[in-house]
């Protein structure tokens, strides 16, 4: 049962995380013809996700004029972050983690 949910965890959640923000450096450091596609992108990417992702891969990029790397910080961060996600929830899973700690035991009189 925890395999599952952590195999969905990093389908459903840490992949699409990881490509929603490769899309999003990738539209703010390379320039595109005009500032309003750069900027219609920033927003089809920052509300709805998902569906942006998908179509600035499809569409999106060859709009660019400029193709620049996204820098070693950049994807560093990118991959931390799933990674960080993925961490946090193996130690909520194996119970080293909660997010509401029981009490310890007081001396009563």
């Amino acid at each position: 049962m925890a395999s599952f949910m952590f195999i969905s965890f990093i389908v459903f959640i840490a992949l699409p995380s990881v490509l929603w923000l490769y899309a999003l450096a990738d539209v703010i450091i390379n320039e595109f013809q005009y500032f309003s596609t750069k900027a219609a992108w920033l927003v089809v990417l920052c509300f709805f996700p998902p569906i942006g992702t998908i179509l600035y891969f499809l569409v999106g990029r060859s709009q660019r004029l400029t193709i620049k790397p996204v820098g070693k910080v950049v994807v560093f961060i990118i991959i931390m972050l799933p990674a960080l996600m993925i961490l946090g929830y193996l130690l909520f899973i194996l119970g080293q983690f909660t997010l509401f700690p029981t009490p310890p035991e007081t001396i009563r009189i």
